[in-house]
């Protein structure tokens, strides 16, 4: 069962108001009482202090107006009580009694107060504030202020009203915003749920507006990302089928062709052996895309490096032997640089050899002719660079990224290549990424290209 977004917000406020509520009406009752109780005990503590020390200063008496105006700006019955508990003098509304014998002052909390109903004297609960009266260092009597309990209770509730109001102020404050984070966020998400619904059905078009500097604005801008690659991901698995279809279906018709035409006779006897040469070249021209694709494959699984020690300057020269039959056919020569004799490199030797294989292939492929091809290798830190440098086309700047493509041989840099099978470079990148090295490609259109990619040093 869903619980929306919306739901949940409500129910955070419901909690936080409850809460807040019972909070205050428990915790926050019990401190306020507190504080209206002990800020009247201070202030009736000092009125005491003030008769008590008039008491000292006048010789044992308080004059009978002080008294008066002291219980009717405080709100206090004022006793003044003997050592014996003889009530010798009083100010206030209720009649005292004449003595209270058992009052003991150290009954009280702190030695200076106690509340309840002083004795049985008073009807309703007291607060009760006594301070010794002396005269000549002897204790003489005892100041007793009584002040009712129900006007400390009214003050307390005076707090928490106002505690109650300013709590449903920022209450109604935090209500209103959450609505409207509400509206303005479930409006958001629900933008982005109707566009992943859309993309989910094919829409990969689909426009996603979604305003902010948020994290819906990042899934949103992640979503239409994602949709973007999906889509970019379908043109490039029908382009990738149209592609391969291609590749495949040109030689297995130059084969069936020729092999038809000879079967018919239509081919003359003395001119079989030409086609059938051409019949194989087309038969190792779809062994080559077979193997690139195994290879593509394997490298997309994960490969598995054997990495050793070995001499990159001496697996160069020995695969260059095996291209002299197409560096003849365009009269080019190759250019070779070995910063030393020897250079060994930490890698897989027979992935490198590919990697080389491919990149020299590549600058034959698309060199002029009577120009050269360059190798060199050198030495910079603990990194062995290696350069393959064609004299040809080139390649346009808008187009360098592309060359990295499987199948992409449709630009005019590379229209040359009628036979390749678009994969060399696809499969030189991952061979490098897997060693955990990158390879840059610098072209100049009517110049030529060069590949560099570096190795560890052994």
């Amino acid at each position: 069962m869903k619980f929306p977004l919306r739901g949940k917000n409500a129910l955070l406020f419901l909690v936080i108001a409850i809460a807040g509520f019972a909070l205050i009406a428990t915790w926050g009752t019990s401190l306020a009482h507190e504080q209206v109780k002990n800020n009247t005990i201070n202030e009736i503590s000092r009125d005491a202090g003030y008769l008590a020390a008039s008491y000292k200063a006048n010789t044992g008496s308080i004059n009978r107006s002080q008294l008066e105006g002291m219980a009717y700006s405080t709100g206090c019955d004022i006793w003044l009580m003997a050592i014996s508990g003889k009530i010798e003098a009083f100010a206030g509304t209720v009649q005292p009694p004449e003595s209270v014998p058992e009052f003991n002052p150290t009954d009280g909390k702190s030695g200076f107060y106690m509340t309840g109903h002083f004795y049985g004297n008073y009807e309703n609960e007291m607060l009760s504030v006594y301070l010794p009266l002396t005269r000549n260092i002897a204790t003489r009597g005892y100041v007793i202020m009584h002040y009712p309990m129900s006007m400390i209770d009214a003050a307390a509730d005076r707090q928490m009203m106002i505690a109650y109001v300013v709590f449903g102020v920022l209450l109604a404050i935090f209500g209103t915003a959450l609505l409207i984070q509400d509206l303005y966020t479930v409006q958001r998400i629900r933008k982005v749920n109707a566009a992943a619904m859309e993309y989910a059905n094919g829409n990969l078009t689909y426009p996603l507006d979604v305003k902010g500097s948020d994290e819906i604005t990042s899934l949103a801008m992640a979503e239409m990302e994602l949709a973007k690659q999906i889509g970019s991901a379908a043109e490039d698995q029908h382009r990738f089928l149209a592609n391969i279809s291609h590749d495949f279906r040109s030689p297995l018709t130059s084969i069936k062709g020729y092999m038809v035409a000879i079967q018919d006779g239509v081919i003359p006897p003395e001119m079989q052996g030409k086609y059938i040469d051409v019949v194989i070249n087309e038969a190792d021209r779809l062994t080559k895309l077979a193997n690139s694709l195994l290879d593509m494959t394997q490298l997309e699984n994960g490969i598995i490096l054997d990495k050793s020690d070995f001499d990159i300057n001496d697996l160069i020269r020995n695969i260059l032997p095996t291209f002299e039959g197409r560096v003849a056919e365009k009269n080019l020569s190759f250019n070779i640089t070995f910063e030393e004799e020897m250079q060994p490199v930490h890698a897989d030797r027979s992935r490198i050899q590919q990697v080389i294989y491919n990149l020299v292939d590549n600058a034959i492929k698309f060199s002029n002719l009577d120009s050269t091809v360059d190798i060199a290798t050198h030495l910079h830190g603990d990194k062995v660079f290696v350069s393959v440098t064609d004299h040809g086309v080139g390649i346009e700047k808008e187009n360098l990224n592309k060359i990295w493509e499987r199948f992409y041989k449709t630009d005019a840099s590379r229209g040359k290549d009628k036979k390749g099978t678009g994969l060399g470079l696809a499969i030189v990148r991952e061979i490098i990424q897997a060693h955990k090295e990158n390879i840059d490609v610098i072209s100049t259109p009517g110049v030529g290209t060069e590949f560099i990619f570096k190795l560890p040093a052994a």
